[in-house]
């Protein structure tokens, strides 16, 4: 069996520290976000799509580029932020120690991810961590979790994946995989 996870809003509540880097980057170039908007509306997202309207709607590539890059390093000053869903990290744990496969499937970046997991001692519980530089389509499309199927050699029907966003769901439920909603914790 496989269980994918996704990580943002689903094996960890990232959303403080994410708001928080991206406030921080937008802010080096004159821009803002406050953690309401970016909870309601960029949590789950992919950057492309939302750092534009917070940077006055058409900024170039290389300028969202840039955001996007300056949050990536400083993400690192606000892991203190991140709350673990203990009750799936516990689940993970004895999944992992009764033989099944892990997989991390995230949109974030490989930088950031491979940090938080670290942090919170799970990286190495992973045989896979896909990012956004991973695949060509990011959630909603289902690419990173079939790739991660094929990945392991396993169906949809040997497949359960742990998901909390709308576009991450839809992916998930997408892949053909059995599919467990994140509410809370």
């Amino acid at each position: 069996m496989l269980i994918c996870v996704d990580l943002d809003g689903t094996l960890l509540d990232t959303v403080p520290a994410n708001g928080a880097s991206y406030r921080a980057a937008l802010e080096e170039q004159g821009f803002t976000v406050s953690d309401e908007y970016y909870a309601a509306h960029c949590n789950g997202g992919y950057y492309k799509n939302f750092l534009r309207p917070l940077m006055g709607g058409d900024p170039s590539p290389e300028a969202v580029e840039r955001v996007h890059d300056r949050k990536k390093a400083l993400y690192g000053n606000f892991l203190d932020l991140v709350r673990p869903n203990r009750a799936l990290l516990a689940l993970l744990q004895g999944m992992k120690a009764a033989g099944h496969q892990l997989a991390c499937v995230t949109t974030g970046s490989r930088r950031n991810a491979t940090e938080v997991l670290a942090r919170f001692g799970c990286l190495d519980w992973f045989g896979l961590v896909l990012t956004s530089e991973d695949v060509a389509h990011n959630k909603p499309d289902p690419e990173g979790y079939c790739k991660a199927m094929a990945y392991f050699g396993v169906t949809p029907e040997e497949t359960m994946i742990f998901e909390d966003s709308g576009p991450g769901l839809e992916a998930a439920l997408a892949s053909g995989a059995a599919v467990f909603k994140i509410e809370a914790f």
